[in-house]
């Protein structure tokens, strides 16, 4: 278990840890936090590859070039174009770190008997649940069925481990959700020593997304997640319009951080504590000369032209959409030579930093304007496009600086839907979800092969982008769990 060592407040940015063997450690309820916090800081080796098996795999990003030798831009090609092998390493390690921290999570619950206060205990349980059920979520949605792990495993035992199937990994994600509701286990919002640790809102927010991900609309478990979203909103102040958010451009500011629109977000903390946000370094435009950011920058995540256009095409010259500027950026002053320089990159989590991979930004999971589209997205499926849908979209297109749309303009369901659906893309675009809702929506392979069709890849090379095919939506069980069980089912096409 990776433990804490400093002990002083709570916040989530603020701990470096060490390697400490867990049953020797808990002996009270201080040591159970520390698991706790543990957990909490798994979630960054969990960041570190999900915008490859999300972003770069949807239409919002790519490759920056292609005819390149070096092993991470096979590794990139390989998640952008669905020609992933099982021996990928990024895919790998996702599903590693994956494990390690619902190891840590499965620890907090194995040694609550140490915590005698009520409240604790109760707050405990419902952390590491919540993160337990985000993360098999996250596992269950990129490979289906997985290893369904809740108790201290042997070696022996793991070795001869099978997949479990997708109806017990869900069945698992809603019980521990609905446990941590039910109980009341968690605050409304945390105190400010304890900001970025989970809240109700954000229990409620992500069973109202299983709900919608896994079941068919109308069905009794779809429908509860109207409720729950509702509930998410009217904690977050009940918003009816743009003027009621935070600013788009404030949202992801490092001076505004756990601001009242991050409804969860895993944190970071700059200063070489070995804490900070890597995406600067991971994202940043290559050889910039320190022009945007210091160091050399990776440029990974490359955004698409088709995402490009989707933004000029959701405003004007006059009332362009604001939030373009917020998530990428096309170019950049060079102080030394006193020009431009044309480069596009993902913006949305760079600042300036001392170190490599040491940025002070955190990286939201679950925010108010997500959960605003998903409530007007399930208000059309159950009820067509009412009043008080239309409400909640334009809300985010007014904070996005762009029209607002009438009932002539969205008069069908069918047309709302599709406006909901592009209205996700942008307000969340670079924020690892795009795979995901197009996953939900079963449109993950019509929506990348239309866009494989049209990105323009890599003039100048004989590049071939083949479409992809229904197989290709889940990832391959890495081999390296394949090689310890050779009994363990791989995903079909691999």
């Amino acid at each position: 278990m990776i433990l804490t060592l400093a002990l002083g407040a709570c916040n989530l940015d603020q701990y470096p840890y060490s390697e400490t063997a867990a049953d020797e450690y808990v002996k009270d309820a201080s040591a159970v936090n520390d698991l706790v916090i543990g957990t909490y800081n798994g979630l960054h080796d969990v960041m570190y590859y999900e915008w490859a098996l999300t972003e770069l795999r949807s239409d919002n990003t790519r490759m920056r070039v292609s005819g390149s030798s070096a092993q991470d831009t096979k590794l990139i090609e390989q998640l952008d174009q669905g020609t992933i092998t099982t021996a990928h390493t990024w895919v790998e390690d996702y599903w590693n770190a994956c494990y390690a921290a619902i190891d840590r999570a499965n620890k907090v619950l194995m040694n609550l008997d140490v915590v005698d206060d009520p409240t604790l205990h109760a707050q405990y349980e419902g952390e590491a649940k919540f993160l337990r059920a985000h993360l098999y979520f996250n596992l269950v949605r990129l490979w289906g069925p997985v290893f369904l792990v809740t108790k201290k495993t042997g070696a022996d035992e793991a070795r001869y481990m099978q997949r479990s199937p997708v109806e017990d990994i869900y069945a698992l994600i809603e019980g521990d959700l609905n446990a941590i509701i039910d109980g009341g286990m968690l605050p409304e919002q945390s105190a400010s020593a304890d900001l970025g640790r989970a809240t109700m809102p954000a229990v409620k927010g992500l069973l109202a997304k299983v709900y919608m991900t896994r079941y068919e609309t109308g069905s009794e478990n779809y429908m509860k997640a109207g409720d729950l979203l509702r509930d998410v909103l009217a904690s977050a102040g009940n918003p009816q319009s743009g003027a009621d958010l935070v600013p788009y451009d404030q949202i992801f500011s490092i001076d505004n951080e756990m601001n009242k629109e991050i409804i969860f977000a895993v944190r970071y903390l700059s200063g070489n504590v070995g804490l900070g946000c890597p995406f600067g370094t991971l994202f940043g435009p290559l050889n910039n000369g320190n022009n945007v950011i210091l160091g050399s920058p990776k440029h990974y995540n490359y955004p698409s032209d088709d995402l490009v256009s989707a933004f000029n095409n959701n405003g004007t010259a006059e009332n362009p959409d604001k939030r373009k500027e917020v998530t990428l950026k096309e170019s950049y002053y060079n102080a030394t030579t006193d020009e431009m320089v044309e480069a596009r990159w993902c913006d949305k989590f760079l600042s300036p930093i001392t170190t490599e991979y040491d940025g002070e930004n955190d990286w939201p999971v679950l925010r108010v304007g997500d959960v605003a589209l998903l409530l007007a997205e399930w208000i059309n499926e159950t009820s067509g496009p009412t009043d008080e849908a239309m409400r909640y979209l334009n809300m985010i297109r007014e904070r996005a600086g762009v029209v607002a749309y009438t009932t002539a303009d969205l008069s069908s369901k069918y047309q709302f839907r599709e406006a909901v659906r592009k209205e996700r893309r942008l307000e969340l675009a670079c924020e690892n979800q795009r795979w995901f809702d197009l996953m939900r929506w079963d449109i993950a392979v019509s929506t990348v092969n239309n866009y494989l069709s049209s990105e323009i890849f890599y003039s100048g090379y004989n590049y071939v982008v083949n479409p992809i095919s229904e197989w290709q939506v889940l990832l391959p069980i890495p081999i390296s769990v394949i090689n310890i069980n050779s009994d363990v089912a791989q995903n079909p096409g691999y």
